[in-house]
């Protein structure tokens, strides 16, 4: 029978986790590029894709979400491949971002009050508009979402993916991201989780 991980000991983990993203997303986001070395790889239909600032509250859930397997994965094998998954899809995705130097047409300064407002003005103020491609916040949804299908069901899973998929279209209401961001999220997070798990099943 696999070891069972008290509640404590997997939110330690979390905060280790997390800091060590914080340290990682800000030492890229800051890195210092020459000018004209970072690529936007926004393509035509990214401009016909609308501007809705709304939507940042699903953007912004994305933090919720990532975290949430920490707390309904008890199983030691179970959660020792999700922190695997979780910081092999940071990695990855930050080392993109320092090879190959990305940037974003963002809207800046969103002129609208309320909690929304608040936030984005804050986001916008905290990191600057680099190293977007791929998304991490949609790489980092795939195993989230297959947490859920393994541990809580279908109908959760379900769930998990609705959210994921919001996720992935708030990134590009909010302008955040691209639409070849996104894609590239989706396979980098399939392609990190699919070897992961793989490595979990031959342990």
């Amino acid at each position: 029978m696999d070891t069972i991980l008290p509640l404590s000991f997997r939110m330690e983990i979390l905060a280790v986790t997390l800091v060590g993203w914080l340290i990682l997303y800000f030492f890229v986001n800051r890195l210092q590029v020459k000018p004209g070395r970072r690529i936007n790889f926004g393509i035509a239909l990214d401009q016909k894709i609308p501007y809705w600032p709304k939507f940042a509250l699903v953007y912004f859930s994305t933090y919720i979400f990532v975290v949430q397997p920490f707390f309904i994965l008890a199983q030691a094998r179970l959660f020792t491949w999700m922190v695997v998954s979780f910081l092999s899809i940071s990695v990855f995705a930050s080392l993109i971002h320092a090879i190959i130097p990305s940037k974003i047409e963002r809207v800046e300064q969103v002129s609208m009050g309320g909690v929304v407002g608040w936030m984005l003005d804050l986001f916008q103020k905290t990191c600057k508009p680099y190293g977007n491609f791929p998304s991490m916040h949609v790489g980092l949804s795939v195993p989230v979402v297959a947490a859920n299908f393994m541990v809580a069901g279908p109908v959760a899973g379900s769930v998990a993916l609705v959210w994921a998929v919001l996720i992935a279209l708030s990134t590009l209401f909010t302008k955040q991201h691209t639409i070849l961001d996104v894609l590239a999220g989706v396979a980098g997070g399939i392609v990190v989780f699919t070897l992961t798990f793989w490595l979990m099943l031959a342990g």
